[in-house]
């Protein structure tokens, strides 16, 4: 009897060993192979007006992806906020560099990239999120990429395609999604308004909320049963994992938000608690009255779910404004940028050697000197004199980095 369960149970683990490895060269075979895409036939915008509207939402949501350090130019690499087990994510450089950049890199494969996920040489972008976005919007992406804005200056690092590890590549494979359906040219957005089909068109085409907002690495999740419930896993700290929350109106997501205080969290980088958001979410700044209207309009009108956190999730810690700078400096939430191994730590350099006062001002209100920063608003939590100390505090700091 002993005999015949042992040959059960090795023949199972066969079974299971044997449908590991034809999953993950299903998965291998998905991402190695080449498609067919087309080209839209989309260039890139030149008036003042769309290279704003592009300047908004590279900042917004290309800016952290593929700003990696403390250079200030969009010339990709490592993703730090993103688990490990996956292995290395790595973004591309779209610096106006002639050979590592993308200067010689046609409009259309640009847009095709943003549009149906596919990189120059007919591979999947299988860590990239896929862009609905109207043609319009695109092209102004484009046209803002193509400026001489200091953030595309030409830098000559040149990145590798992600080096995924077995795990991320079964995941990552099973789950990618189908190229997408809709036409090379001709997409178009609603109407602007506080509506639900533009709050809809903003959150799943332009920001792509449900990309992180939603558990899984199923290519096609965003716009599955569990979209905005939260629940991804983005990376361990030494206090537990950081995931993304809960976004419908559910009572464990944003029933109790106001407007106002919405608007705030999505701009200014602070909850209705008072506790800043934790990298990566991003700060989506100077969105009007309208479009925070819509966003809200439309979240209320997705199914509600209850989903918390898990239990092994960081504490969201509110911070003790009596204890010193250097605790405020954690509890804030500078160190997940500014820390010890940070991605912009040097960042933190040019402190050194200005006015305190100067520097307090930009702790408070950095949107005031930079209008896309994806720094959170301190203005409201931090008082002149708090801002004041820690902002000699960090210059300290920032004089003992290498």
């Amino acid at each position: 009897m002993v005999k015949k369960i042992l040959i059960g149970v090795g023949g199972l683990v066969v079974a299971l060993v044997l449908l590991v490895v034809v999953l993950f060269l299903v998965a291998s075979s998905k991402l190695s192979a080449t498609v067919e895409a087309p080209l839209p036939p989309i260039t890139a915008a030149t008036d003042a007006q769309s290279i704003a509207r592009g300047k908004h939402i590279f900042e917004s949501v290309c800016y952290d992806c593929h700003v990696q350090d403390g250079s200030g130019h969009a010339a990709g690499g490592v993703m730090p906020d993103l688990p490990k087990v996956f292995g290395a994510v790595i973004t591309a450089n779209l610096t106006s560099h002639p050979t590592a950049g993308i200067k010689s890199v046609s409009d259309g494969l640009l847009a095709r990239a943003v549009r149906f996920g596919v990189r120059r040489d007919g591979h999947r972008l299988v860590t990239m999120p896929l862009f609905g976005m109207s043609d319009e919007d695109l092209a102004a992406v484009i046209g803002y990429m193509r400026t001489n804005d200091e953030l595309f200056a030409p830098d000559e690092r040149v990145q590798t395609p992600p080096q995924l590890s077995p795990v991320g590549k079964l995941a990552l494979g099973m789950g990618l999604a189908p190229l997408p359906t809709w036409p090379a040219s001709g997409l178009q957005a609603p109407p602007k308004g506080p509506t639900v089909e533009w709050g809809a068109y903003l959150a799943q085409d332009v920001y792509v909320c449900a990309e992180c907002h939603t558990p899984g690495v199923d290519g096609a999740k965003a716009r599955g049963p569990d979209a905005f419930k939260g629940g991804f896993k983005f990376v361990d700290t030494p206090e537990g994992g950081i995931y993304s929350t809960n976004i419908t109106f559910g009572q464990a997501g944003l029933a109790q938000y106001t407007v106002p205080e919405f608007s705030r969290a999505l701009q200014h980088g602070i909850n209705r608690e008072g506790i800043p958001l934790r990298l990566p979410m991003i700060r989506v700044r100077n969105l009007d009255d309208v479009d925070v209207q819509a966003l809200y309009t439309f979240l209320q009108s997705v199914p509600k779910a209850e989903d918390v956190v898990p239990a092994d999730a960081a504490p969201r810690v509110k911070a003790n404004f009596q204890a010193g700078p250097e605790k405020l400096f954690s509890d804030l939430g500078c160190a997940l940028c500014h820390g010890e191994g940070a991605k912009y730590r040097d960042r933190l350099k040019p402190a050194v050697g200005k006015p305190a006062a100067e520097v307090a001002r930009w702790i408070r209100n950095p949107e005031a000197t930079s209008p896309g920063t994806q720094m959170p608003t301190y203005h409201d939590l931090l008082n002149d004199e708090q801002a004041l100390e820690m902002a000699n505090w960090v210059q300290a700091y920032a004089g003992k980095i290498p």
